[in-house]
């Protein structure tokens, strides 16, 4: 099968050249070798003196070897007039030969402009019209492939470009049928663009959700990452405080409660839940001691065996990272909703790198979406061609790259790594602070979460400590270094997903790897142990031959 260059895209309204022109396309990408590339709609700008004149090649056939064939399609009925041929249209007639021949001079001058010398075939298709016995004069009669050759034209194809040979740098010809400049793009005017498009892209979620109707009042939405979940709950919050109605976010990770309590509307309560836990101990226990072992598990149990007797004074409830909340966690804030409130579950199964038992809400109404708005289409194919998580849709206008690999076999070369890749991010135009290092481990077990100084920068980092008041207590540095699970929720420009050690590529792994990767709004580069990237290698190669 070839590829075809811009992808078909069929229009709303589908008239009989436009329909015949796709059948074409569709034949050659069908039944052309993997080695040719057609490209279609090539629009070209030439000069002719003082004058500019615009043209379209209808489609455009790259060989292997980097040879040329030029088709012109003609849908519909022709007329031959004294050896020409003219294609008829609502209002006035073109001259089919003058046409082909002054796109193929515009084109000849841009190969020339950019010294790419190769073959340059040409060929007339009519896929609607047999042609008798009158000699042309403008195109030769074996160029031209008429109703009656029609099933031959791939055959044709092949025939013609194997009769010459190309010498041509392919990449760069391929590069100048796409109309691709190599200039490199202004990363802060785009991750600006991507930002504000992204978002509004993503608002889907927070438009249509909140229309759809639950008699229980208990809304399950089970969202990719990347989806809009966060716009989703920011849309609900913002509708209860306009409202004067009591709202409550909660979620499992601390720094992503701190990031939503920055954007949410400050009349409304941000939280994560063992913050919720805490602040009750508080209230009713005195000052908690942080110090001790468990510490946060006993003040769990005091907050639920408590939670019984809650009155119940929200309107609305939104538990955000639902897939990480054990059933008594639920059980317990959902103590705080009054009668007629209303319950959302923000979650992603695939996002789930806790242990927690399932449960299930009766009455509630589950909503699903498989659509990923933040993350780039590379990175999107990454995760798909790994099985990471049920096949996702890339809803990014940004492709993007595929993330390079560095390998390490030791904590020396982990951090060489990593610092290999920060400089090629750099040198892509990415400040140091778009770039985040997500790593697989937790701060016990990592050897980059320990270090103050990673080549030239220092790290800002959580120290795992926390002041009086219970807030967290971050390392001064300028290059920013978290796990993967207290990153889960926040996303930045460029990712370095690090310190992934696997022998087998299980489901804890995939579900790690899933949240690295999706963290990632342009690029992502990946710096794994030699046996992860064996691991994740050899999985390409299965599902690609499944």
């Amino acid at each position: 099968m070839a590829i075809v260059s811009p992808n078909m895209v069929a229009p709303l309204r589908l008239d009989a050249g436009r329909f015949r022109e796709l059948d074409v396309l569709e034949r050659l990408r069908e039944h052309l070798p993997a080695q040719f590339e057609v490209f279609h709609s090539i629009g070209l700008h030439s000069l002719q003196g003082p004058h500019d004149r615009y043209g379209e090649i209808d489609v455009a056939i790259l060989a292997p070897d980097g040879s040329l064939l030029l088709m012109e399609v003609k849908a519909g009925a022709v007329v031959l007039r004294n050896g020409e041929i003219f294609k008829v249209y609502n209002d006035a007639e073109c001259n089919v030969a003058r046409q082909s021949l002054t796109q193929r001079a515009a084109l000849q001058n841009r190969l020339g402009e950019a010294h790419l010398r190769t073959p340059l075939l040409s060929c007339l298709v009519l896929p609607d019209y047999t042609l008798d016995d009158t000699q042309l004069v403008s195109i030769p009669r074996e160029r031209i492939i008429d109703a009656t050759r029609f099933d031959m034209m791939v055959t044709l194809v092949q025939e013609w470009l194997s009769s010459v040979h190309s010498d041509v740098d392919r990449s760069a010809l391929r590069r100048l049928l796409l109309n691709q400049f190599c200039a490199t793009p202004n990363l802060d005017v785009l991750r600006d663009q991507l930002r504000g498009t992204v978002r509004h892209l993503a608002d889907g979620l927070a438009t249509w959700v909140p229309r759809v109707e639950s008699l229980s009042g208990i809304y399950c939405v089970q969202a990719t990452a990347g989806s809009g979940k966060t716009q989703l709950a920011l849309q609900l919050l913002e509708t209860a405080a306009s409202s004067q109605l009591k709202a409550l976010y909660v979620c499992y990770n601390r720094s992503l409660a701190d990031y939503v309590r920055k954007i949410a509307p400050t009349r409304v309560e941000v939280v994560n839940y063992h913050d919720l836990c805490v602040d009750h101990h508080r209230r009713h226990h005195g000052e908690p001691d942080f110090a001790a072992s468990g510490a946060f598990d006993a003040m769990v149990d005091t907050y639920q065996l408590a939670s019984a007797s809650f009155t119940a004074r929200l309107d609305l409830l939104i538990i955000d990272e639902a897939q990480d909340f054990a059933p008594g966690w639920v059980d317990s804030v959902g103590n705080l909703l009054k009668r007629g409130g209303r319950l959302y579950l923000l979650e992603d199964a695939h996002q789930r790198l806790y242990q927690q038992d399932d449960f299930e809400l009766e009455g509630a109404v589950v909503i699903r979406c498989q659509d990923n708005f933040r993350s780039p289409g590379a990175i999107c194919d990454v995760i798909n061609s790994l099985a990471l998580a049920p096949s996702i849709r890339s809803m990014n206008p940004y492709r993007g790259d595929l993330p390079d690999i560095l390998t390490y076999e030791s904590d020396a070369q982990l951090v060489a790594g990593v610092e290999a890749a920060v400089n090629a991010l750099l040198a892509r135009g990415f400040a140091l602070n778009d770039i985040a290092v997500v790593t697989g481990r937790g701060r016990n077990n990592s050897a980059l979460l320990n270090r103050a100084q990673i080549g030239a920068w220092y790290t800002r980092r959580f120290t795992g400590e926390f002041d009086r008041s219970g807030e967290a207590l971050w390392s001064a540095g300028d290059l920013l270094i978290e796990s993967v699970y207290r990153y889960k929720g926040q996303s930045a420009p460029a990712v370095i997903v690090a310190e992934f050690d696997f022998k087998e590529l299980d489901e804890h792994a995939r579900r790690k790897l899933f949240v690295a990767l999706t963290r990632a709004q342009m690029a992502a580069s990946l710096v794994l142990s030699t046996d992860a990237e064996r691991c994740l290698m050899a999985e390409v190669h299965a599902n690609a031959q499944a």
